[in-house]
């Protein structure tokens, strides 16, 4: 009997000694604590959790979405698993907050078995209608871009310009703009495009130098969206056609957060362009009024202009690591930063605008204030660590 009960009670002690120190638990919440380094407001900040991190604090590895739970606002955050390599486990899972200058955040992480549907604040969408003329558009709840299609090219001679949408709502506008009988470039009460872009870059569109002159590829010949919210866009669009090289592709990948004016390119070349002499070229086309201001031993450039009578003032940027940049000028009426790819991971940068009819930036001063605050914020991310 006393042999029985000396055994019970050492099972009871191993099993008590195992539930304390095992780790990773399984379904049991994990906390976390997000803090800005940097002393200004990070509004609608995305927070970038890698599937390895999570995986060491669960036994389930095999799981495809979390929850985030505020623990200041006892709320739940919308957020969105990342598969950029689409094999069906995510990479990375995102969600979305609001920091004070130098604030740090807790909240609280579970698995979930499937993903919580809500309303996506972001939209990619390749439009080989009659309307759409294979152009490609995306946009999130501030701002709107597009890369012309090759039957437009075809028929109105347009480039591979970078187009803007000025939005005057957050709702995802691509079909109304698109509407059969629908004139886009009129304001019926939710913006328009009221940007002329030109045909060679307009706000980022990139082309190579080489020899003191920019060449073009043709318009997008291949799209293919890798996620569509809903806080993020990913989508990919290859290009082809230079007369430097007929055989040379560039591919680039685009994403859009949600509350963000830029966009995140990465741009890769199946030939290595740097070995050739040439650089990358991102353009931002300019105005006889337009405001410029070059910031490149901080890595980035903005533009201001007038869009009109009654249609406002839209500003447009450009921001990248300081030691990426080549050089930064103005060639043929166009903001120019030219930039050097490495053979295997290309270059990445970000390209935005921002209307002053709606949103966060009501003037040219915000712009600038925002643009070098973005600079800082790509340098200086949110720090995550484990709530002990």
């Amino acid at each position: 009997m006393k042999s029985t009960l000396f055994l019970l009670l050492l099972l009871s002690i191993l099993q008590l000694t195992y539930s304390q120190n095992a780790s990773p638990q399984e379904d049991v919440p994990i906390a976390i604590t997000v803090e800005n380094p940097l002393s200004f407001i990070r509004a609608n900040e995305t927070i970038t959790l890698s599937a390895e991190f999570i995986k060491e604090h669960f036994l389930n590895v095999a799981f495809t979405h979390i929850q985030v739970k505020d623990l200041q606002t006892q709320t739940f955050l919308t957020t969105q698993a990342m598969d950029y390599n689409e094999d069906g486990l995510p990479e990375e899972f995102i969600f979305q907050t609001n920091f004070a200058p130098n604030e740090k955040r807790s909240f609280e992480l579970s698995i979930l078995n499937k993903a919580v549907v809500t309303t996506s604040k972001v939209a990619a969408t390749y439009l080989p209608t009659e309307e759409g003329m294979e152009d490609f558009t995306w946009e999130n709840d501030f701002i709107g871009y597009r890369f012309y299609g090759q039957e437009r090219a075809l028929k109105q001679g347009t480039g591979i310009a970078m187009d803007i949408w000025c939005k005057r709502v957050p709702e995802i506008l691509t079909k109304k703009w698109y509407a059969p009988s629908q004139s886009y470039h009129v304001d019926t009460g939710y913006g328009a495009d009221h940007y002329s872009s030109g045909k060679n870059q307009g706000c980022g569109g990139t082309g190579i130098f080489a020899n003191d002159s920019i060449y073009f590829s043709n318009a997008f010949y291949d799209q293919h969206i890798i996620a569509n919210g809903p806080i993020r866009t990913v989508f990919d669009l290859k290009f082809t056609g230079w007369t430097l090289d007929s055989d040379l592709i560039e591919i680039k990948r685009v994403t859009l957060d949600a509350g963000h004016y830029f966009n995140k390119i990465e741009s890769t070349y199946t030939t290595d362009i740097a070995a050739l002499g040439y650089t990358h070229a991102v353009g931002f086309v300019q105005r006889d009024d337009s405001y410029t201001k070059i910031e490149q031993d901080l890595g980035w450039l903005a533009s201001w202009e007038s869009l009109g009578e009654g249609k406002g003032n839209l500003g447009t940027g450009f921001i990248t690591a300081p030691e990426a940049i080549v050089k930064m000028d103005t060639i043929n009426n166009h903001l120019v930063s030219r930039m050097q790819p490495k053979p295997q991971t290309g270059i990445s940068y970000y390209t935005g605008a921002a209307w002053d009819q709606f949103g966060a930036i009501p003037s040219k001063e915000a712009w600038l204030i925002y643009i070098a605050q973005q600079a800082e914020c790509i340098q200086n991310p949110c720090v995550i660590t484990i709530k002990q």
